[in-house]
């Protein structure tokens, strides 16, 4: 690799003041390797790539075995390749062997190290909360091609696809995740979504939906979209709120689609601390 800013060679001769000094700046990540080990090889890049990634998060410093091999016996190393992380001037966390990029990650994260590509995700996920979607898309889809298995861009990409009405890319989106990604509760929400999006009519104005609620005189077909409308949004406390009253006063709509709205919200908000409440209301307005 190019010559780096957050890459260098750690020897005997320069170990205080690359790694127990520069530690005392920023965490140090040590990499005790050798040429003759396979796994040193496909560990390598993913630190080097890290390292850069991170933009100074951490430094990587990389120590040859061989040509150092008394600094390796002193810090007890065993076995090639060896990690440690060193802070403050001393070590405080370590693995062994060629770990894949995602529990690198995981290992940099548990002491507070976040990638500065990773600083795009909250920014994306204020842009979308405040309404541009066409925005935190942008940014999104810059975290994807990086790199294709963001599982958190891609569920952010997918809510965004649902909030902009493309209920198609956000299913296949949700198709592209990790295993890790697609079990998370968020999956589930996002499907739920598509769900709502797709029962949703796009011709209701959801302003003009929260006037006629609030002034008494909406029907049951307005009070449905409204709460279907706030399932979009996920604000589902409201829309259950909402469907609950529409249960009471029109069980017969659509074929009892105030209940079944509420059992498909109950199956989205998964272990959610508004499930069962909500789920006891809705068995005593079927007695």
């Amino acid at each position: 690799m190019a010559d780096s800013a957050h890459i260098v060679e750690a020897t005997e001769q320069n170990f205080q003041q690359t790694i127990l000094e520069s530690s005392m700046q920023q965490p140090v990540l040590v990499d005790f390797w050798a040429d003759w080990c396979g796994p040193c090889k496909s560990l390598m890049p993913i630190l080097e790539k890290l390292a850069e990634e991170y933009d100074g998060a951490f430094r990587l410093a990389k120590v040859n075995s061989d040509e150092n091999q008394q600094l390796a016996a002193q810090a007890g190393v065993r076995s090639l390749p060896t990690v440690m992380l060193f802070d403050q001037g001393r070590p405080v966390d370590m693995f062994n062997g060629a770990l894949p990029e995602g529990e690198v990650r995981a290992f940099l994260e548990k002491h507070g190290l976040h990638s500065a590509v990773d600083q795009r995700l909250p920014q994306a996920g204020m842009l979308l909360q405040n309404g541009d979607i066409d925005g935190a898309i942008e940014l999104l889809n810059q975290l994807v091609a990086e790199d294709g298995e963001n599982g958190d861009a891609l569920l952010l990409l997918a809510r965004a696809a649902v909030q902009q009405g493309d209920n198609d890319s956000a299913t296949k989106l949700l198709e592209q995740l990790p295993e890790e990604h697609a079990r998370k509760p968020e999956a589930a929400q996002i499907k739920g979504m598509i769900h709502f999006a797709r029962e949703v009519d796009a011709s209701r104005d959801f302003a003009e939906l929260v006037a006629a609620v609030e002034a008494g005189d909406a029907d049951s077909e307005t009070h449905y979209q409204h709460a279907l409308q706030l399932c979009l949004q996920g604000r589902f406390e409201p829309a259950l709120e909402a469907l609950l009253k529409l249960m009471l006063a029109d069980r017969e709509y659509g074929d009892d689609a105030a209940r079944k709205l509420l059992i498909n919200i109950f199956d989205v908000l998964g272990s959610d601390p508004l499930v069962n409440p909500y789920r006891r209301r809705m068995f005593a307005l079927l007695h």
